[in-house]
Formats: C-alpha cells, sequence, structure tokens
C-alpha cells in the first residue's frame, strides 16, 4: 500500500502570512516526509516553488529579505510588478521542470475562470509570469497580462487548491490555510480521505504587510503547530513536550498563558511553563497590587455578587479579574463548584478556567 502512497502538500494563499508555510516545511524534512505533489495558490505558489525545488535555505533567505514594496506597487499608475523581479532571483525553472514533485498553482483567469496549471501545462520561459498571476490580488497587486490574457489571485476562486492535488494522484494530503478572506472549496476537503488541515489559533497578522519580524514569528508557530497536527507535541494555542500536562489541564492551562500573554513561539515542559507563568504572575501583581486588592476588598466584603463583578469587569482587565477570582476561590474553596455552575463562569470562562489552573497548580 506505502508503494502506491502520494503525499501532496497544498500551501494557500495569505500574503505576508506565508512564512508559517515555510515553518510547516521545515518540520516536515525534520520528520522526513516526502512530498510528491506541490499545489499553491498566491503566496503559496509562490512558497511551492521553492518547494519544489528543494530549496529550504532559500526560502529562509526569501523571507528574510522580503518587504512590502518589494511585492505591492504603492504608486500610481502601476509599474510593471516589483514581485516578478523579486522571483526571477529566486526560481529556478530548469529545477522545477526536472523535480521530482509534481508543482502547480491556481489562478483566475478573467472574467473568472479557474485554472489549475501544472508545471507542464505552462509554456517554458513563462513559470514566474504565471507564479505573478497567482499572486496578483487585483486591486492591491496589478492584474497580470500573460499573451494579452489576464489573470488575477488565483485565491478568488480556490484559495487552498486540495481538488487539484487529488486529481493529480495524491492519496494523503498536508493543506495549510492561512485562514484570509479567499475562497476554500470545501468539497475537496470532504473528497480527502487522508488529510492533515493546518491552520494557527493566532493572528498572524496583515496579508499586506511584509515585515522580517513578523516573518520569523510566523515560521515559528507553523513548525510548531506541523508538529503539534502529527502528534508530536502537546496543545493548541501552545506547544506542551509530550505528556508533559495532563490532558484535562491543556485548556485551563492554556486559557491561563493566552491571558498572561505567554510566548507561544516557545515549546514548553510542565516545569518551564509554570515558571515562566508564575514569573509574569507575580510581576503583574506588584504592578497593580493598590488595584487589585481594592477590588479583592470589595468581593470579600459583598461576597461574590454578578452586578458587583460587572462593575468591577468594567473597569479591569481580564489579568485583574483572573487575579480576583482566583483570590475569591481561594479563600471560599468550597464555593468552587457553586461558582462555576454559575452565570460568572459562563460569562467569564477563561478567566475562571484560568483562576482555577493558577490555585490548582500552586502558582498563587
Amino acid at each position: 500500500m506505502e508503494e502506491n502512497r502520494k503525499t501532496a502538500l497544498v500551501l494557500g494563499g495569505g500574503g505576508a502570512r506565508g512564512a508559517y508555510e515555510i515553518g510547516v516545511w521545515q518540520a516536515l524534512r525534520e520528520m522526513d516526509i516526502q512530498i510528491d505533489i506541490v499545489t499553491g495558490a498566491s503566496v503559496g505558489a509562490i512558497n511551492g516553488v521553492i518547494v519544489a525545488q528543494d530549496s529550504f535555505d532559500l526560502a529562509l533567505n526569501l523571507w528574510r529579505e522580503i518587504q512590502t514594496d518589494m511585492v505591492v506597487d504603492t504608486g500610481f499608475p502601476k509599474r510593471s510588478s516589483p514581485l516578478k523581479d523579486l522571483l526571477n532571483r529566486y526560481v529556478n525553472e530548469n529545477k522545477v521542470r526536472n523535480s521530482r514533485m509534481d508543482y502547480g498553482l491556481a489562478t483566475v483567469e478573467l472574467p473568472l475562470t479557474l485554472r489549475h496549471l501544472f508545471v507542464e501545462d505552462i509554456p517554458r520561459g513563462k513559470l514566474v509570469d504565471f507564479i505573478v498571476a497567482s499572486c496578483s490580488l487585483f486591486p492591491a497587486l496589478k492584474i497580470a497580462d500573460i499573451n494579452n490574457t489576464k489573470y488575477v489571485d488565483g485565491g478568488y476562486l480556490d484559495n487552498l487548491p486540495v481538488g487539484m492535488a487529488l486529481k493529480k494522484g495524491a492519496t494523503h494530503v498536508i493543506a495549510v490555510d492561512l485562514e484570509t478572506n479567499g475562497l476554500v472549496q470545501k468539497e475537496p476537503l470532504k473528497q480527502a480521505n487522508n488529510l492533515i488541515l493546518i491552520r494557527c489559533k493566532w493572528d498572524l497578522g496583515d496579508i499586506l504587510v511584509f515585515d522580517g519580524k513578523n516573518s520569523t514569528k510566523n515560521l515559528r508557530l507553523g513548525y510548531l503547530d506541523t508538529l503539534k497536527a502529527f502528534g508530536f507535541y502537546d496543545g493548541e494555542y501552545y506547544a506542551f513536550a509530550k505528556g508533559e500536562l495532563n490532558k484535562r489541564a491543556v485548556k485551563p492551562a492554556e486559557a491561563a498563558a493566552r491571558i498572561f500573554e505567554l510566548d507561544p513561539q516557545t515549546l514548553y515542559t510542565k516545569n518551564s511553563f509554570h515558571r515562566k507563568l508564575s514569573e509574569i504572575v507575580l510581576s503583574y501583581q506588584k504592578e497593580t497590587e493598590a488595584e487589585v486588592l481594592s477590588f479583592q476588598s470589595q468581593i470579600k466584603k459583598h461576597r461574590l455578587d454578578k452586578d458587583l463583578l460587572f462593575s468591577v469587569v468594567k473597569k479591569i482587565n481580564q489579568k485583574s479579574l483572573t487575579l480576583v477570582l482566583a483570590d475569591y476561590l481561594k479563600t471560599n474553596p468550597g464555593a468552587l463548584e457553586s461558582l462555576l455552575s454559575k452565570p460568572v463562569s459562563l460569562l467569564f470562562k477563561e478567566e475562571s478556567r484560568s483562576a482555577e489552573y493558577l490555585i490548582k497548580e500552586g502558582i498563587l
């Protein structure tokens, strides 16, 4: 059965978020997963062609170098694509045509006809032109014109071209959805029997603002999310070494981490996670000690009244509310079950989860 296996990597469109896909590829390389087919739309077509070239270091250089003015022409009238100049330096057409991987892209021929093109469908010498066509997010980018035929971004009609990978014979699909406003066709996702769909829980940033620092962050998130998708790490928003946290503890741990803004780019053990969480919680307590003590005093005098809590919430943020709830639960240990059954925990679910976790783990 494995002899007939064909694995496709499908890369979605998403502009400046695209470094995330290179992080995915990095993890796949480390897991020694062979890619037989790579398809992409928009920035996925750019990343895909570099995957087909098997040029990982080149991909890193591209995402370190790329800046907004290398992609988007802010002048008027719009000049010839600065993106084409960039791609001419990074795309080796002969290498792509001789690659063991099948490479394809999605673009839209005006007036709105979806075109799925594999490299063998593209005339020699025109590969970069069609990649630019796949990325032509009009009106931010100029409409592509190839031999008097006009094209725009593939994401308008197929931002995650799983269907073209299936038609090429893919038996297993790893699809990376950057979750933009592009159209993702649902039916091919249902048809893919062996599908791993990778999406990020975090905001990957503006699709038209290319920034090296954000690209570095997105690349790391893509790497960690992929290893989680394949079961090597635990967590959804954060990455925990396998088995470090009890499965039931992951969601409340992540609630606390999000509220106190831990770095999602870090791989945590239980000890390193608690150490960092304690450090941030204690630091915040010191910074806002007077404010939190005042609210805690109100709570103790009036008990946990819903109207009082609403008035408090208007004045404080998630961190302070978590500390207030934690203090209440700590001084009223028997109130935990009743609190969690009340509207308070339904309205402030994340804060309640976080407060419970901080107490249970001895952080507060």
